[in-house]
């Protein structure tokens, strides 16, 4: 079944209306037609199963018979903060995958190594959008302004737990340990480093504003490898 995007703002009490590219997608590129169901969502939990009514030049009209809350999320609320890497690429790469398998949110940052200084906020919210259809979600994830590390330790937020993975795996607990103990954590904040890791400063700046370092395996892993891994290993635990 496709998913297809529509604003808040175009949604009433029965009906819904599809507009523009997303309504010519629907029906030059995929042939639907009046009768035809399909499923809707406004990118802020609200999904809908929907019959088409009527079809116009850029706007088809949309009967909603069912409407559903949270469909296909968890109630774990993830926050992925990822040190901007020098590939545009990889970057892209783990909005798309983080997307799929469930990031709320994500918050590019630069460290004291990272190398790549630019970061694509509007880009990365159009993957999201698309990663958001094709997997059948009801969120699009929201994408913040770059910030840097330090101002992200120390900013206020209501994080139930703060992870930061770390390769020295000879004295911390694997992540999935550390969730096993923390199951009524619902808001969750993981920080994953650049190519060249977090510097000693940073690991003991994080600790000092309540991150807990934890392994992800004894395995080195790629930065965007390290971003996808965490998260899918804190979601498949609740």
């Amino acid at each position: 079944m496709e998913y297809f995007f529509t604003p808040p703002e175009k949604i009433q009490k029965d009906f819904l209306f599809i507009e523009n590219d997303e309504a010519k997608h629907l029906t030059r590129v995929l042939r639907k037609v009046v009768g035809d169901t399909i499923w809707v969502t406004d990118g802020l939990d609200n999904s809908y199963e929907v019959v088409i009514r009527a079809i116009h030049n850029e706007l088809v009209e949309c009967e909603i018979v069912r409407h559903f809350f949270r469909k296909n999320e968890s109630w774990l609320n993830l926050t992925l903060a990822f040190s901007v890497l020098k590939n545009p690429s990889r970057n892209d790469w783990i909005i798309e995958k983080g997307t799929e398998i469930g990031i709320r949110n994500f918050i590019p940052i630069f460290t004291s190594r990272t190398i790549s200084q630019s970061a694509k906020e509007e880009r990365w919210q159009q993957i999201a959008l698309s990663a958001m259809k094709q997997s059948c979600r009801s969120y699009q994830p929201k994408i913040s302004s770059a910030k840097d590390f330090n101002e992200l330790l120390i900013e206020k937020n209501n994080y139930d737990l703060k992870l930061i993975p770390h390769e020295q795996t000879d004295r911390i607990l694997f992540v999935s340990e550390v969730i096993r103990f923390q199951q009524k954590a619902k808001e969750i904040l993981v920080v994953i480093g650049p190519e060249g890791g977090f510097s000693n400063e940073e690991i003991l700046s994080a600790e000092k504003n309540n991150f807990i370092q934890v392994s992800l395996g004894r395995r080195r892993l790629r930065s965007e490898t390290a971003a996808i891994v965490s998260s899918t290993l804190i979601l498949g635990s609740h």
